[in-house]
């Protein structure tokens, strides 16, 4: 039984306190704490002369102090001072990509097949997967081209300009991106 009462005795003694002191209040602290000083000298002296707090005089004591505190604490005349501050979207600085291990290789799907950049100075368009065809076209550095088909290292391509098809090798080609 007395440790029940020294029990609710500290936690009324605690809540008190941090109902009064545990906030910022602007202005003049000093009188904060004068107004509620009564209150918690109350509750102070029901802990160190072990009288029993009843369970509605505890609320009711913590609540006065805090009525007491909010009276005293000054308003805010001018809301238009309170900026909201909201983080930036956007770093300062160039636009980050990826470094080269997770870039996306894969070439972009058109209709028709996957688009491919030519990497060779000039690469020889023929009419059949084998060096030993005839060269009916050239493409040169940086030309996009259509690849329909792949066979052992060859890629059977649509030159987009003329309307050329043929076969280049697939080693002086890099997905276009």
């Amino acid at each position: 039984m007395i440790m029940g009462k020294l029990l609710l005795t500290t936690l009324a003694g605690i809540y008190a306190v941090m109902a009064i002191a545990g906030r910022d209040v602007p202005g003049n602290v000093e009188q904060a704490s004068a107004a509620t000083s009564n209150d918690t000298v109350q509750v102070s002296r029901a802990a160190s002369d072990n009288q029993e707090l009843s369970a509605s005089e505890a609320p009711q004591i913590v609540a006065k102090a805090a009525a007491a505190s909010q009276a005293n604490t000054p308003k805010i005349e001018k809301a238009s001072l309170i900026t909201r501050v909201t983080p930036n979207a956007r770093m300062p600085g160039p636009e980050l990509k990826p470094s080269p291990e997770y870039r996306d290789t894969s070439a972009p799907k058109v209709e028709g097949g996957t688009l491919w950049s030519v990497t060779a100075n000039a690469l020889n368009v023929r009419s059949g997967p084998s060096t030993s065809n005839a060269a009916i076209d050239r493409v040169r550095k940086g030309d996009d081209v259509l690849v329909v088909a792949e066979i052992g290292g060859w890629a059977n391509v649509k030159i987009e300009g003329d309307g050329t098809e043929g076969w280049v090798s697939k080693k002086y080609l890099r997905p276009a991106n």
